[in-house]
């Protein structure tokens, strides 16, 4: 006889009004119960998208050299292997920082010379002299 007992739920939520982001974005992940967000699988997630977790095929991961049978199994191998999910979520923060630095410098405005020039305009000037100035 085979019991099967739920322990958590794949949840996709769509974020309808933010007053601190844009609205109607989507995000999806695992609730596990009486833990909250299932941290192990959110690591595999971004593992699989920044190419440190590659899926083979089906429902099959592989890491480091390692093959698995389905996300549960690589899943209870971090949950194991402390220095394996240590050494990922070291690449995973490099490669997103790295990611989030090269963003900023987009933002950045140069000088031709190559140095960073901040603009500060005050909050008395009309919108068209914020026009001229950057226009300028």
């Amino acid at each position: 006889m085979v019991v099967l007992k739920t322990i958590g739920s794949q949840v996709l939520v769509k974020i309808v009004k933010n007053k601190h982001a844009p609205p109607f974005k989507t995000a999806q992940f695992e609730l596990e119960f009486g833990k909250g967000i299932c941290r192990d699988s959110e690591i595999v997630e971004l593992g699989c998208k920044h190419k440190f977790i590659t899926k083979v095929g089906g429902a099959y991961y592989s890491f480091k050299g390692q093959s698995f049978h389905g996300k549960d199994a690589i899943k209870r191998y971090l949950a194991k292997n402390e220095g394996s999910r240590e050494e990922l979520m070291l690449k995973l923060r490099e490669k997103l920082m790295h990611i989030e630095t090269d963003e900023g410098k987009d933002l950045e405005t140069s000088s031709p010379d190559g140095d960073v020039t901040d603009e500060i305009i005050s909050p008395d000037t009309t919108d068209e002299e914020v026009i001229t100035a950057v226009e300028a």
